[in-house]
């Protein structure tokens, strides 16, 4: 076969071994009743149905939530396993500031202070700490992508539990603040892994309707996480023993045994088989996600992630090198989807969220001893998980865009009273500062805290989901570091502090701001548009306040329209509304000699 030959598509006549291949695995009767012969294209080592892809996509947009639930209750499971890595993470890094106010920690790790008259853990630990476990993130977060792509998303996952098991450690028996401090560099490796697979996952393996709760889910895994946090500091914290810390530091083994036998039991990511030319392997993985028995979805769901990367692959030309792939994030249209994406989870790291971390401090810098702050500490995560799960109610209701800018606006105003509530520091304006940033952690659970999630996962392409994510939450640690560095500072209660307690509200407020007005002129809406969708709104550079499933619709009706006229006078292939270019090659093609015989 010529280089021509290879490199267009393929149609209904295949040699006898294929014959034999595909026979094995043809779609079920009521799919078929829909193919015909030009509705196939050459993908991978075998043909996929365009058609049906169509099909699927349209049933997955007319699905209810119920139908969603029943069908996808694998799926959802499997996905919840991976999402139940955030616990742990959000556990192990909430826990480090939590700490700070547990006194037997503070006698272990601190030095006595002449202002406070008790052990204090001196202000640079508490900017070290947290900045090493950051630093060790972003180390994980760049190690993802080239990990992924080698070994696919669980063996990655379940490589980094193991990891996980033998850092926890150090922690637990460091002898001196040193020893402590590279225990939660050497944990933030594996917790940044953890913070790109898990969304990454979830959005690759989700349907339409449950594309945006298995998103979101990883907040709320991520408050989970500081609600054990906050619940184990202050269970303990009255022990004189180190108990009162190598306890809390201990139940990251039982999170590892628990996560490592659900994620064992998951299957691979079907996208990542696809885009490594296994069909076989998709077809099972497929097959596993989907209800029991169910042969005609299993089929469906499988056509639909094809024609999605082949729908992104027709723009891409075949003899990229690495390079030119990896950096493909950066031009042309992926370099807007790259930018929103990096933006969204910035404002997330810049709008305030830090405090919530740093709760404790705050509410004894506003006047309010200890114990009642830890006390009150549990409030927080309490009010995040409501916010959340309403989250999910509300994203049925209004788009993810509106959702995050009346996000930002509403956290500026609670921020801007917080600050207002601490001008006058008495034991009734650190409970009215409570209250008001209980109020705030609300307030973020329920938009841009969980949305962001959505929104980054969604916009990323197929093909470069996870360079994406990788490269956005790198951003986001890297802005988190001027939490790091200026939050110990701002909420501080020694003398090297600047002592602005809960006034440091007003200038996460300013922030929120600036955030609302990039959402209102930079971030498009994705409700209720699909992959394929997305990719069409981005490639005719449709502006982000004009994005709906409306619009997708129209476009691609267009398209089809201009194939179907252009498809009898030049070199092209049109297929329903697609128009495949001979001259580009198939996302899957394997150089593999049967093929070029």
């Amino acid at each position: 076969m010529s280089n021509n030959d290879d490199l267009a598509p393929r149609g209904p006549h295949i040699s006898g071994d294929e014959e034999k291949a595909t026979a094995t695995h043809r779609p079920p009767t009521a799919a078929r009743e829909n193919a015909t012969s030009h509705h196939t294209q050459f993908f991978g080592e075998g043909e996929y149905d365009q058609h049906l892809a169509h099909l699927a996509e349209k049933k997955e947009r007319e699905m209810t939530f119920k139908d969603a639930i029943i069908g996808d209750f694998r799926l959802i499971m499997y996905s919840l396993g991976f999402s139940g890595t955030i616990i742990m993470e959000g556990y192990g890094l909430a826990l480090l500031t939590y700490l700070f106010s547990v006194e037997p920690f503070n006698a272990k790790y601190g030095v006595f202070d002449i202002g406070t008259s008790k052990n204090e853990l001196e202000y640079k630990w508490k900017a070290i700490l947290p900045l090493l476990a950051q630093l060790g993130s972003i180390l994980g977060v760049g190690l993802t992508a080239p990990l992924v792509n080698m070994i696919g998303y669980k063996r990655t996952v379940l490589l980094m539990l193991a990891l996980c098991a033998a850092f926890a450690f150090v922690p637990f028996f460091a002898p001196n603040v040193l020893i402590l401090a590279a225990g939660f560099l050497l944990q933030g490796i594996p917790w940044g892994v953890f913070q790109v697979v898990s969304p990454a996952y979830s959005s690759e393996v989700a349907s339409l309707q449950m594309r945006p709760i298995l998103t979101t889910w990883n907040n709320l895994c991520w408050i989970i996480g500081q609600l054990l946090a906050s619940a184990v500091a202050f269970a303990f914290h009255g022990l004189p023993s180190a108990w009162a810390y190598r306890v809390p530091f201990g139940l990251n083994w039982a999170f590892i045994a628990f996560l490592f036998c659900a994620i064992a039991a998951a299957p691979e990511s079907p996208y990542w088989y696809l885009k490594k030319h296994k069909l076989e392997d998709a077809r099972k993985a497929t097959k596993k996600l989907v209800r029991k028995g169910s042969e005609e979805r299993t089929e469906e769901k499988l056509a639909l992630m094809q024609h999605a990367i082949c729908h992104e692959m027709k723009h891409v030309a075949d003899n990229q090198t690495r390079w030119q792939k990896t950096s493909a994030m950066f031009r042309g249209v992926d370099r807007r989807r790259t930018e929103i994406a990096c933006a969204t989870w910035i404002i997330q790291a810049l709008c305030g969220s830090s405090l919530i971390g740093w709760a404790p401090k705050l509410f004894e810098s506003a006047g309010m001893e200890s114990g009642k702050a830890l006390a009150m500490n549990i409030g927080l995560p309490c009010a995040g998980i409501v916010g959340t799960v309403a989250s999910w109610w509300l994203m049925q209701k209004m788009g993810r865009r509106q959702i995050i800018f009346w996000g930002l606006i509403g956290m500026a105003v609670v921020l801007a009273v917080c600050g207002a509530a601490a001008l006058v520091k008495t034991t009734a304006s650190g409970f009215a500062a409570g209250a008001v940033l209980v109020l705030y952690t609300a307030i973020y659970d329920l938009t841009i805290g969980p949305i962001c999630y959505s929104i980054v996962s969604e916009i990323a392409s197929v093909r470069l989901r996870t360079q994406t994510i990788s490269f956005a939450r790198g951003l986001y640690l890297a802005a988190n570091l001027f939490n790091l560095f200026l939050t110990p500072k701002m909420l501080g209660m020694d003398s090297e502090s600047w002592g602005w307690g809960a006034r440091t509200g007003f200038l996460y407020a300013g922030c929120c701001g600036i955030g609302a007005l990039y959402t209102f002129y930079r971030v498009p809406e994705t409700k209720d548009i699909s992959v394929r969708g997305l990719s069409i709104l981005f490639h005719e550079k449709v502006k982000a306040r004009k994005f709906s499933a409306k619009k997708a619709a129209e476009l691609e009706k267009s398209q089809g329209a201009a194939a179907s006229k252009t498809s009898s006078s030049d070199n092209t292939v049109s297929v329903l509304d697609e128009v495949v270019e001979p001259k580009i090659a198939s996302p899957a093609r394997v150089a593999s000699p049967k093929n070029n015989n």
